[in-house]
């Protein structure tokens, strides 16, 4: 019992620190990069979500800069642009450009803000992101708007944007303080205006969401961040215009020429203006491209609040409470299958919960980590099947420990030398299958003229046939007296097994005792394959009896044979290992080809001939082949 408490808890306390380790990463967002590539991969994966045809881009981009000059260029421009949005009568104009220094064209540009009433301009924060806390503090302005600006406009906030750690811009702060006071970012600010929702309904609940009336609930992250639901690459989603071509439309308009744009198109419509050119600060990477300019990040955040469709990442507990469920599951599993079942059922349970979370995040928005369940259950499995092959190489060592035990048992009772008896050519070998074998022989030397000689086959491997081997062994000599017929001594030896023995084992046992003096071989057979007789003046054959069965099962009549041999006759004492060798077209070796190699070399030595049918069963079947003992006894009458 004690050994078997300190073997779980060897398994349990690894097991245990582990599992610790992983719902602390998982808590302290350990991975959180491969969790945010993760996101990458729902979002590149995800159909393309609906849009709202309320938004207009109007790009600075490359052909602004080269028709207008370098940025930033001069605001009569931008008074012209807010009076042709007045003209098209545009809901809202938003710029995503501040506008923190004087220039001369400035009076030109408030009055066309004043008069268009519904411009929105951005300020700029100064954060110190390493700061944590359920709200993002600003230390200062990096860029604010101008103060005549401010008193035109509509509305001003902040266009501050919250980089991951992988530098990438999946989320935005709704809400900045400074000062004790909340400063809301700018588009969020155009979207609770344009929906009609006064700033007394809206409820800011820090680290958890955002509610708009009965409009919508906005949910949050834990730093009060909305995360940005991107509709798709740059220049896929929204309408763009340039916003040199909507200039000389205007112009092109009031002169009566043709305009390049029809600027009825911004009817109605939230126009969002801002930097695309190459080389500009304004553009940043995204979940979709290594470059997506700011300005597509309002258009993302107006289009999730005119849709309502915002994403919602699942909260630490909820994340750590799917991790656990995964890990119980996880580790019952592989640790109730084998390595390979194990593994089938890895990638079942990863491919399932990969697709579980891609399908919330495509039909409802709800991120789930994904990356670091994925890669804990891949570290289970790891851990289990270790603990397995551990387990079984104890085992085997165990088994090796048991088999070389069996092994000394086995060697300790058989004959360690050949007798020498007059008038008898004597050879003899065992080839054991595996570390133990189940053959047995032995010779009892009566006298310089009388010898016995056994030959058996014990069913069962390991340290129990070992040890019913023994007993066998030690019950022989016992019974194998010089004046006991043979069939007395196996019918003696069986009683004695039956009555002893609890091993459900049994023996096959061939015995003959050569009688020089007689020239007689009396023979008893207890199961056992006959054994082959080469007379010098009558044809070979296969010495057997009527009754024999095997020894240890029930009791039964043993009856007995003798011959009268002659100088030159053989006989070849074998066991089922040899004639049951199989070659690779599976054929057996079988009695008559044992006999056939047995005749062609019977003039020859006890030895040499053990040695020509020794090689003839190797080359039928070879060693490395070979799957059961073999064993080899040839007497040869001088």
């Amino acid at each position: 019992m004690r050994k078997n408490f300190l073997k779980n808890l060897f398994c349990i306390i690894p097991l245990g620190l582990l599992t610790g380790l992983i719902f602390v990463g998982s808590y302290f967002k350990v991975f959180d990069n491969y969790a945010l590539d993760a996101l990458d991969f729902r979002f590149r994966i995800r159909p393309a979500i609906p849009v709202t045809d309320k938004l207009a881009i109007i790009e600075i981009g490359d052909d602004t800069l080269e028709q207008l000059g370098r940025f930033p260029f001069d605001r009569s421009y931008h008074a012209v642009l807010v009076k042709a949005l007045a003209l098209a009568k545009a809901k809202a104009v938003v710029f995503d450009i501040f506008f923190s220094e004087p220039q001369a064209s400035d009076d030109e540009f408030q009055l066309a803000i004043h008069e268009a009433g519904n411009v929105y301009l951005p300020f700029v924060f100064q954060l110190d992101y390493a700061k944590t806390g359920a709200i993002t503090v600003a230390d200062g302005y990096t860029a604010n708007t101008l103060e005549s600006f401010r008193e035109t406009a509509k509305g001003t906030g902040h266009i501050n944007v919250i980089p991951d750690s992988d530098g990438k811009f999946r989320r935005v702060p709704l809400f900045i303080q400074y000062k004790g006071a909340l400063f809301p970012y700018l588009s969020f600010l155009v979207g609770l205006d344009l929906q009609g929702i006064p700033r007394q309904d809206v409820k800011f609940v820090p680290g958890r969401y955002v509610g708009c009336g009965r409009y919508a609930t906005i949910p949050l992250d834990r730093r009060s961040n909305i995360l940005i639901n991107y509709a798709g690459k740059w220049g896929r989603a929204y309408k763009h215009y340039s916003y040199v071509d909507v200039v000389r439309s205007y112009i092109a308009g009031l002169s009566g020429e043709q305009p390049l744009i029809d600027l009825d198109v911004f009817q109605d419509k939230i126009c969002l203006i801002g930097l695309t050119a190459a080389g500009s600060t304004d553009l940043h990477p995204s979940p979709f491209e290594s470059l997506y300019p700011a300005v597509g990040i309002h258009a993302d955040i107006l289009n999730s609040i005119i849709q309502k469709k915002f994403i919602s990442r699942a909260s630490r507990p909820t994340n750590l409470f799917i991790l656990m469920l995964l890990v119980l599951s996880s580790a019952w599993i592989f640790l109730k299958t084998k390595p390979l079942k194990g593994l089938y059922a890895l990638l079942g349970m990863a491919i399932g919960f990969v697709l579980l979370c891609c399908f919330l995040f495509v039909l409802w928005g709800i991120w789930i980590d994904m990356f670091y369940p994925v890669l804990v259950m891949v570290f289970i499995y790891v851990f289990c099947t270790l603990r397995k092959y551990v387990m079984e190489w104890k085992k085997r060592l165990l088994v090796e420990n048991e088999l070389q035990i069996a092994q000394k048992i086995q060697e300790s009772f058989l004959p360690k030398e050949l007798p020498k008896i007059s008038g008898l050519d004597i050879a003899a070998i065992m080839y054991m299958a595996k570390q133990v074998g189940g053959d047995i022989y032995d010779f009892r030397e009566f006298s310089s003229r009388k010898l016995g000689v056994m030959v058996g086959d014990v069913s069962g491997k390991g340290i129990p046939a070992s040890l019913f081997m023994s007993m066998v062994s030690g019950a022989f000599k016992f019974y194998a007296l010089p004046e006991a017929p043979a069939e007395k001594t196996l019918d003696g030896l069986n009683m004695k097994l039956i009555q002893d023995s609890n091993a459900k084992l049994f023996v096959t046992m061939f015995y003959a005792v050569f009688d020089m003096d007689k020239k007689v071989a009396a023979y008893a057979n207890g199961g056992h394959l006959p054994v082959l007789y080469m007379s010098r003046n009558q044809p070979p054959r296969f010495l057997d009896v009527e009754d024999g069965l095997p020894l240890g099962m029930l009791e039964g009549i043993y009856s007995g044979g003798q011959v009268k041999f002659l100088p030159q006759d053989t006989f070849v004492f074998y066991t089922d290992g040899l004639t049951e060798a199989v070659n690779k077209k599976q054929q057996m070796y079988g009695q008559e080809r044992l006999l056939a190699v047995a005749q062609k070399n019977r003039g020859r030595s006890a030895r040499d001939l053990l040695d020509s049918i020794e090689k003839d069963v190797r080359r039928f079947e070879p060693k490395s082949r070979q799957r059961d003992d073999i064993t080899l006894i040839v007497i040869k009458i001088a």
